[in-house]
C-alpha cells in the first residue's frame, strides 16, 4: 500500500483531486529542499502518481508523496 493509503479520509481527498482532471492547475511539490511550481492540465492521478501535461507539451509525473498543493485556475 502506498503512503497515501494509509491517510485516513483518503477517498474524499482523491475524489477532490481526481475532480481537477482536464482543468489547468499549479502543482507545488517539494524534494528535498527545493520548491517548485509547475502549471499545466491535470491528466489524470493513479496509483499515487499525479499526471500533468505542460504548456509546451512536456508530460511531468510527480508521486503524490512530493506534492505539497494543487491549485485550481479556476474555481470550483
Amino acid at each position: 500500500m502506498s503512503p497515501i493509503g494509509k491517510i485516513e479520509g483518503e477517498s474524499k481527498h482523491m475524489s477532490s483531486v481526481t475532480s481537477l482532471t482536464g482543468k489547468k492547475v499549479t502543482v507545488y511539490s517539494r524534494l528535498g529542499e527545493t520548491e517548485k511550481q509547475d502549471v499545466g492540465i491535470l491528466q489524470g492521478v493513479e496509483d499515487g502518481w499525479l499526471v500533468l501535461k505542460k504548456a509546451d507539451g512536456e508530460t511531468m509525473f510527480f508521486t503524490l508523496y512530493n506534492v505539497r498543493m494543487i491549485k485550481p485556475f479556476d474555481p470550483l
